[in-house]
């Protein structure tokens, strides 16, 4: 069986992440560098989705791996390890958002994706970042909980029972977050074409 994202197969952790937090309760800052070095990325890649704001998200991170840090020894494996980092920084992500409401939004299309392929035209370059910065207002725009289940199925792949531990609700909520999320989104949105959702 194939190693799932989030460190566990079949919803158990792995050798590797089970050693790993073995460390982490013995207090072995080694074990805490790999940590961060493994889920630093996309722990600052979900904070500046909720938040738009690289300095932001960056201090979200950081206060995330601080409080993961500090609370190891109460982690009890109900959930993956991933997901119990995910659910620390959406919490402190959305705790920040709720504080700083005022906060200009940056657009989606700033943030640093290696997926991304230059284009040879000039033209469909700037359409795509036209459309890329309409779909980032549009999704600043949700309301806080349902841009939070959109991001993390949409940008994060993550399943409905994945954000349901990481938001702390039910699967069924998280589901429903979702399609009113989509179904706003394509209101908003609804003069482009459909393929650009």
């Amino acid at each position: 069986m194939s190693e799932h994202v989030d460190g566990t197969e079949g919803g158990r952790e792995t050798g590797r992440s089970t050693a790993l937090l073995d460390r982490l309760k013995a207090g072995d800052e080694r074990a805490y560098e790999e940590l961060v070095t493994e889920y630093r990325e996309r722990v600052f890649r979900v904070a500046w989705r909720i938040l738009r704001d690289d300095e932001s998200a960056e201090d979200a991170a950081q206060e995330a791996f601080i409080k993961v840090f500090r609370h190891i020894g109460r982690f009890e494996g109900r959930s993956s390890l991933y997901t119990w980092i995910y659910r620390i920084t959406v919490n402190i992500a959305l705790n920040k958002l709720k504080r700083d409401r005022f906060r200009q939004m940056l657009p989606l299309g700033d943030l640093p994706r290696r997926e991304r392929r230059p284009s040879a035209d000039p033209v469909r370059m700037a359409e795509s970042s036209e459309i890329g910065e309409r779909v980032s207002k549009a999704v600043a725009a949700l309301p806080d909980k349902q841009r939070t289940v959109f991001t993390l199925k949409f940008h994060e792949g993550m399943s409905h029972k994945e954000i349901a531990n990481v938001v702390g609700c039910s699967e069924g909520t998280s589901k429903a977050n979702y399609f009113h999320a989509i179904r706003k989104l394509r209101k908003l949105l609804e003069d482009l074409n459909e393929d650009a959702l």
